[in-house]
């Protein structure tokens, strides 16, 4: 009749040492080089540390109703401004007589309490001895964050465009994006407010000349901000005495990037040091056995079933 192991378990054979040894100082060593080690090769190997992250968010993008609209001519002296502040523009941009209509609406397509489409539209008349050369659209955004790194911000989505022929309408469809040239500080608990004010605003009290080159400079060295992709633009051809300047804006989810905090790299370090550590246990273990074993330190060496004596 043949025999089957119903149960094993292993027997511990143990070896000791007095504490100033050189096999208790052969010990140690192989201990701190297991915990050391994975360490080192990980951290060495790159990605040990998370130096970054990211989330994917829709902002709450509403309109603040400040714009400055300029319709550059043929003639350099003259161009024809449609603005929200008054003493906006300095003394090279005027009539805005000629800006006799604006519309604006926020659509929320998909019902879920956010705005995902903006509509602007500009009715100009322009003089007959006139002809438009370009147009330049700043539209004052608020701009918010609320789930991972809370963020409030006035931003701007700007709009260029140069005519080789007269214009009677222009229209522009784009995507609003978000740009950043460093990762958002995520702190718990705190909003990060530290562009919420009104770029226009600004410059309408301080009065500068030059407002459309002075508020891109200004902005272009922001960390944060917000541009638009453009997906299709078109303009129709015809001096008619006026103008009709439509664009759209969507608003689409986008990437944040963010600095993760302490607990999150700890996160993902950990169980790479793991699977570094079980490996290396797994080698010194064997030295272990083999030095021991092989007694090439003096230790005494305790089998179970043996008395020992201590004499």
């Amino acid at each position: 009749m043949g025999l089957y192991t119903l149960f094993s378990y292993n027997v511990e054979v143990q070896f000791k040492s007095c504490l100033f040894s050189k096999a208790m100082l052969f010990t140690l060593f192989l201990t701190i080089l297991t915990l050391i080690l994975p360490f080192v090769v990980a951290n060495k190997s790159r990605g040990f540390w998370l130096r970054t992250q990211k989330f994917y968010e829709q902002p709450n993008i509403h309109f603040t109703y400040e714009y400055l609209l300029v319709a550059e001519s043929d003639d350099p002296s003259y161009s024809i401004v449609c603005n929200s502040m008054k003493g906006l523009v300095g003394s090279n941009l005027r009539n805005e007589e000629h800006c006799t209509e604006f519309q604006v609406h926020e659509h929320d397509v998909n019902s879920d309490g956010k705005v995902d489409l903006l509509d602007f539209k500009y009715y100009l008349d322009i003089p007959k001895e006139r002809t438009i050369t370009s147009i330049a659209l700043i539209l004052m955004l608020d701009f918010q964050l609320k789930t991972i790194c809370p963020l409030h911000m006035q931003s701007l989505a700007v709009i260029n465009r140069e005519f080789v022929t007269p214009p009677s309408a222009f229209k522009y469809l784009g995507d609003l994006q978000f740009y950043q040239i460093s990762h958002l500080p995520c702190k718990p608990n705190m909003i990060n407010t530290k562009y919420n004010n009104s770029i226009l605003f600004n410059y309408a009290k301080n009065g500068h000349n030059n407002i459309v080159d002075s508020i891109l400079d200004t902005y272009f060295m922001r960390e944060v901000s917000t541009l638009i992709n453009t997906l299709y633009s078109r303009n129709q051809n015809g001096q008619t005495g006026s103008m009709q300047v439509q664009a759209s804006v969507r608003v689409p989810e986008m990437e944040i990037r963010y600095t993760p905090s302490l607990m999150q790299e700890l996160k993902w370090a950990w169980p790479q040091y793991l699977s570094l550590a079980a490996v290396f246990y797994w080698i010194f273990n064997k030295i272990r056995i083999f030095v021991f074993f092989n007694r090439l330190f003096m230790a005494r060496r305790i089998v179970p079933w043996k008395k020992q004596s201590w004499k």
